[in-house]
């Protein structure tokens, strides 16, 4: 393991940069000239109540306000480059989705996005659990501040938390009238508005709206000459504080979100007209077994194939092959209609506190709903090899009672909390039969109920001077409903018949029937017999009536907290978590008896060690722990699947790993900041039925083992009395591998990217103007990657390049 740490370039210039500044405090602390300058306290509140994040035995990330506006953050992605050990990509593989957030704690969370898959790592807005994937990529619309918790936390939350959570709180509204407007312009045509006005209605009854509109060009141009990856958003959030008494605070607030955009920007990384793994012999029709490339090749009238050289496809544009595949980042010859992204976006939040002389009561009551339609094209060419489109339709309820108080050497909270959600799903796809010369549609529909309640608690108690224990635990029972009736309809052509495929011309679209999709959805009893142009299904994958899943658990935690003084902290915390199983809502083959397949919870146990220290100029907070990853939910190809990427518990882990984050104060303007991750999972033992190409030596999709960020900030009075504050800010990512299967196709070197900004604030601190830029190096990254052997095509999407922007911004009574 040493080695993989003195190898590491970053890590070493890291370290450089890091005890460059501690050495020079340790000096002028030794000479005791050291100058007063003391470092911003931030308050957090993982513990449900307000607490020095320096005091908090739990290793969190912190951002307020001030560090999301500088550092040009427009959702919560962003903060993956500045947390050790966190990812959040945003666009799952499989969905074409530019809002789907796929996010891991310490190697724990989750690649897919579908309704029955749940996330492993929580978010949380205002207080309110976010249940589904898509949606999920939160634009920061006048956001107070986010903590980023890492590791189990289900003694302190209402849902489960099995890798960690996210909490984002909206600014609240203020005593007197307020406000701000601020607008963005940038690289790809960026024009982003934001506006805030605090509005003060009586002395006890406070309101607040806010606004943001962002629209950008997208950075992909695909066969239709559409761009994809654009950004054309607008969300808006109304929030009401009513403060009858020094006892009762009541506040209310709405938030909705409505994105129309052309689709998640994926190309092609390599297409794959023929992979002879699937027992293709030469000179004999393709059956079932082969690639589906294969078959489209060997059918199609218009692709001279030969089926004793596989070979002959390579170069012409009537077959499928790597001829459609540009090599470029930014362009695509996929010409599917339906690759969009389109999400409506609701949810409230009624919080309610009555506060004793002992402690407080507190009620949380949340609701969000989502309404979504996107597709994608995966083959990348205007041929029907394979492409996906999705509508989602969800809404949740939750209900969260919590109960704190505290003596002079104690600390409490209690709480309850019931959760239901429903779901439905409609997934179409399109590829050629097997092993007969017609193209197929597949009709998926998936309806899901689910249902959650849960109590937990945790006690803290400071049974000596520097000495605290906290014992917690968590009971859990969820039930969850699954039904669903999928199938394939033919398009063209005659099972079993002599028909070909209907003379598919890549230049004339119309001869295409994926040009005939929509996200109309289709009769959901559609009949088993009739001619094929009565949509019958041909082949039946799964007709679920209901299945019923029922999921209970008990989890605990307990933590030994060594407090030194005011300024230093030491703990070791044992805990675990557990995220919930479900059923697969993908088929590509009948399954046995046409029943839903299941899938099982995972677990983890946490074993932590950390370090918290602060000065007025220095602070450092570490953390060493290893997790017992059991039963793991991985996303791939299984041999059974015959293509279909389903969920399956897949084996058991080890994971060991460290963060460390610091900040120094050089001067009174003069800040440095900087945060490392190291992880190394390892697979101890891996499941039956798990995909051959998953071995014990595989890597873990989208964990790299290092990560890094290092920042600095210097603000400048000038005579007038202005501020000009200058930031730069590099993060790296270590190498990784895209899939589970560790696909060449899907790996990823390790990039840095670079942000700097200058901010000049007038003398009254009303007028804002910034100029910044993002990726300044033009890295080339990705947010997914997703690779398919079968179906015939390794994909990615890759972020944006290199962005410059100018941002105004006034503000009113603030």
């Amino acid at each position: 393991m040493l080695d993989k740490f003195a190898n590491n370039k970053f890590l070493t210039w890291f370290i450089c940069a890091v005890s460059a500044p501690l050495s020079t405090h340790i000096a002028i602390a030794q000479n005791d000239v050291e100058p007063e300058v003391i470092l911003e306290e931030l308050i957090v509140t993982a513990r449900k109540r307000e607490e020095s994040l320096q005091e908090t035995p739990i290793a969190i990330s912190a951002f307020n306000a001030n560090d999301i506006e500088t550092r040009n953050i427009r959702d919560i992605s962003a903060i993956a480059g500045l947390t050790p050990n966190l990812v959040f990509d945003t666009a799952p593989p499989v969905s074409g989705n530019s809002s789907g957030a796929s996010v891991f704690l310490r190697g724990v969370g989750q690649l897919d996005f579908t309704v029955n898959v749940d996330p492993g790592v929580g978010i949380y807005v205002d207080g309110v659990y976010v249940s589904r994937s898509v949606g999920s990529v939160i634009d920061l619309l006048d956001v107070q501040s986010v903590e980023v918790l890492r590791g189990p936390q289900g003694t302190l939350y209402g849902r489960n938390t099995i890798g960690g959570a996210i909490q984002l709180f909206s600014k609240a509204p203020t005593d007197e009238f307020s406000g701000r407007a601020k607008a963005t312009v940038g690289s790809d045509n960026r024009a982003d508005i934001l506006a805030a006005l605090s509005i003060p209605i009586t002395d006890t009854f406070k309101s607040k709206f806010s606004v943001l509109s962002q629209n950008q060009d997208g950075y992909v141009t695909d066969g239709r000459g559409v761009e994809l990856g654009d950004t054309d958003s607008l969300t808006g959030r109304a929030q009401f504080a009513w403060n009858p008494s020094d006892q009762f605070n009541a506040s209310l607030n709405f938030d909705v979100t409505s994105s129309d955009e052309n689709g998640a920007p994926n190309v092609p990384v390599e297409l794959f007209a023929f992979d002879g793994a699937f027992g293709f012999v030469s000179g004999v029709a393709p059956t079932g077994a082969d690639d589906f490339g294969t078959r489209f090749n060997f059918f199609a009238p218009n692709c001279p194939y030969d089926n004793n050289n596989p070979a002959s496809v390579e170069g012409n544009l009537n077959c499928f092959g790597n001829q459609y595949n540009t090599n470029n980042i930014r362009l695509t010859n996929s010409d599917f209609p339906l690759t969009k992204s389109e999400n409506d976006i609701f949810g409230g939040a009624l919080t309610l506190e009555y506060d004793f002389d002992w402690g407080q009561l507190k009620s949380i009551t949340g609701y969000r709903e989502l309404d979504s339609e996107f597709g994608r094209d995966s083959d990348h060419s205007p041929l029907p090899i394979f492409a996906t489109a999705n509508i989602q339709e969800q809404d949740q309820f939750s209900q969260e009672i919590q109960l704190t108080g505290s003596t002079d050497n104690s600390n409490w909270v209690v709480g309850a909390f019931y959760y239901e959600e429903t779901a439905f799903e409609y997934t179409q796809i399109f590829l050629p039969a097997f092993g007969g010369p017609v193209l197929l549609q597949g009709i998926f529909y998936n309806d899901v109920e689910n249902e959650s309640a849960a109590i937990y608690g945790e006690y803290t108690y400071e049974f000596a001077e520097k000495w605290s224990a906290t014992l917690g635990a968590r009971y859990t029972d969820e039930s969850k409903f699954y039904a669903s009736d999928q199938g394939f309809s033919l398009l063209n052509g005659n099972i079993g018949g002599s028909a070909v495929y209907a003379g598919i011309d890549p230049n004339n679209p119309s001869t295409n029937p994926e040009q005939l999709a929509s996200f109309d959805i289709l009769d959901r009893n559609i009949v088993t017999t009739g001619t094929p142009d009565q949509s019958a299904y041909v082949v039946t994958l799964i007709d679920e009536p209901g299945q019923t899943a029922d999921i209970s658990d008990t989890n605990v935690r307990a933590t030994l907290t060594y407090k030194s003084g005011d300024s230093s902290l030491l703990y070791g915390t044992y805990s675990d978590g557990f995220k919930s199983g479900g059923f697969n809502p993908r088929y590509l083959a009948p399954t046995s008896d046409l029943r839903a397949i299941e899938f099982q919870p995972e677990t983890v146990k946490l074993v932590e060690l950390g370090y918290k220290y602060f000065g007025d100029r220095f602070k450092a907070n570490l953390a060493l722990f290893q997790s017992d990853y059991q039963d793991i939910q991985i996303s791939a190809d299984s041999p059974t699947s015959q293509g279909a990427t389903v969920t399956q518990n897949a084996a058991a882990a080890t994971i060991t790993g460290l963060e460390a984050e610091v900040a120094y104060a050089l001067s009174s303007n003069w800040l440095f900041e900087g945060g490392f991750g190291y992880l190394d999972a390892q697979y101890d033992a891996l499941g039956d039925g798990v995909s051959s190409s998953v071995s014990l030596n595989s890597r873990f999709a989208r964990i790299p083992e290092f990560s890094a960020n290092i920042g600095s900030s210097y603000v400048n009075q000038l005579d007038n009395g202005a501020q000009l504050t200058t930031r730069i800010d590099l993060s790296y990512k270590g190498d990784t591998e895209g899939t589970v299967q560790n696909d060449s196709q899907a790996f990823e070197d390790s990039y840095a990217l670079l942000n700097a900004s200058i901010q000049y604030a007038t003398p009254n601190d009303k007028w804002l103007l910034t100029i910044g830029g993002t990726n300044l190096t033009d890295e080339e990254y990705t947010h997914s990657v997703n690779v398919n052997q079968r179906l015939g095509y390794a994909e990615a999407v890759y972020a944006r390049g290199r962005e410059l922007y100018v941002s105004a911004e006034y503000r009113i009574g603030e």
